[in-house]
């Protein structure tokens, strides 16, 4: 049920954005309950604080531990814990989740994290995070670099001075990162014989800046038409130029707006042709400013003409 046997944070930096997720999968007919989650110590914590948390049957809930790496510093070891619940058998039971980390006081990020946030799709993106150290006049961080390929990174060194060493992280998310969440992270590499590895936390969100829905005609007779709108979302006011299709018949039939809005309702009108079964339709959008298309699809399925009455 629980995907991990203990949570290592290894060596992090003081004030980082430091957490681990535990998945919880239900293997189990019936659903059960997260009746609540606790730690043997206030220098980490659950992102969820509501309960009873549900995980219906055959599904997978990720929760989310967190290190405080503000108020605490040097070694941690504490436990972390999960009280489930099978109410139809009132089954219940307690885990505890061994949690061990390091963190340095002498390496400070700030921010403690790569957050980017939300953005748009094709758009790309560049945060910063600057780096203090304090100790060895020689210290160095030597690699940096992600592993995931939609990300680089560049360390830059801004300052050397009496043992106090500052570098500047600058992670650029890249245009061609696909939709949806990235969570990922940079190892920063240091010339330290003890805990050389510090580990900085990546997120991003990539979004769709322009939203279509296929459309469902469902089941649909031949020769008879039916209507239905196509809705465009822009997060800001779009001008469609055209809409094109694959085929060059007359069976889809919609016209472009005029207007520039945020929100674009089209009405598709579509003539069944005399050729039952499935069908699928592409459209592609060209938005003003934007290079490439917006694609839908229109898909139902074509049943035959209804017989006349001799």
């Amino acid at each position: 049920m629980l995907d991990r046997k203990d949570f290592k944070f290894g060596s992090v930096a003081k004030g980082a954005d430091a957490t681990l997720r535990l998945n919880v999968r239900n293997i189990y007919k019936e659903d059960i309950q997260i009746t609540n989650l606790g730690t043997g110590c206030s220098c980490v914590s659950w992102d969820e604080k509501t309960y009873p948390i549900i995980v219906p049957s055959g599904k997978e809930i990720a929760l989310t531990l967190r290190l405080d790496t503000i108020r605490y510093d040097g070694e941690r070891k504490s436990a972390a814990k999960v009280s489930l619940l099978e109410p139809t058998l009132g089954s219940a039971k307690t885990v505890e989740i061994p949690v061990e980390a390091y963190i340095r006081k002498d390496i400070v990020l700030a921010p403690g994290s790569v957050n980017f946030g939300a953005v748009d799709l094709g758009k790309g993106a560049e945060q910063r995070v600057a780096i203090s150290y304090a100790g060895r006049a020689d210290w160095k961080i030597t690699l940096g670099k992600p592993v995931n390929s939609n990300l680089t990174s560049q360390l830059v060194e801004k300052k050397r001075d009496n043992g106090l060493v500052n570098y500047e992280l600058v992670v650029t998310l890249k245009p061609e990162t696909p939709l949806g969440g990235l969570r990922d992270q940079i190892t920063l590499v240091t010339d330290d014989i003890n805990n050389p590895q510090i580990p900085v936390l990546v997120e991003a969100k990539v979004e769709a800046d322009i939203v279509v829905s296929d459309l469902q005609f469902g089941s649909v007779t031949a020769g008879q038409t039916k209507t239905m709108n196509v809705i465009i979302r822009g997060r800001k006011p779009i001008k469609i130029e055209k809409i094109e299709r694959t085929k060059a018949d007359e069976s889809f039939k919609v016209k472009s707006p005029q207007a520039t809005a945020t929100v674009h309702s089209l009405p598709l009108t579509f003539t069944p042709p005399n050729e039952p079964g499935p069908f699928e339709e592409e459209f592609f959008i060209t938005i003003s400013g934007r290079e490439e298309p917006i694609t839908f699809k229109a898909k139902g399925r074509i049943v035959g003409s209804a017989a006349k009455n001799p």
